[in-house]
């Protein structure tokens, strides 16, 4: 089944109106949304034109895998999702009672949307004033 769905690209910060064709529930073009009245035109096309391809991948994660071998060796588990917050919260509390709070930094790519102050509300609820982003938002 095709359908088109208009959305907004978060491949860079400028998130311009897009229009993606799916297929079968699988992004297969992507082009600018011209009827939105949203701007469509801030950053280079060229990035947009991945996603499909990247959506798609073979390598692409698509659930938590934990490493059951040596470092290196290739060797993982698929995982819930649960159990992988489970982990992450064990070993943060763990590295945070042996060198406390503000030992830790979260830093930040090129922020896209929500995800800056998710990190500082996290980052403060844990006790560490160390946020770093590109333009240190």
């Amino acid at each position: 089944m095709k359908e088109t769905i208009k959305a907004f690209c978060h491949v860079c910060p400028a998130h311009c109106a897009r229009q993606f064709e799916l297929e079968d529930g699988k992004i297969v073009s992507v082009d600018r949304d011209t009827e939105s009245g949203f701007p469509s035109e801030w950053c280079s096309f060229t990035r947009a034109r991945i996603i499909p391809e990247v959506n798609q991948h073979p390598d692409r994660l698509k659930y938590p895998l934990l490493r059951v071998g040596e470092k290196g060796e290739g060797k993982w588990k698929r995982i819930s999702c649960d159990d992988a917050l489970d982990l992450m919260a064990e070993k943060l509390s763990m590295y945070k009672e042996q060198f406390g709070a503000e030992s830790f930094a979260f830093a930040l790519g090129e922020p896209k949307g929500m995800e800056t102050a998710y990190a500082h509300r996290f980052a403060s609820y844990f006790g560490t004033p160390n946020v770093a982003t590109p333009g240190n938002y």
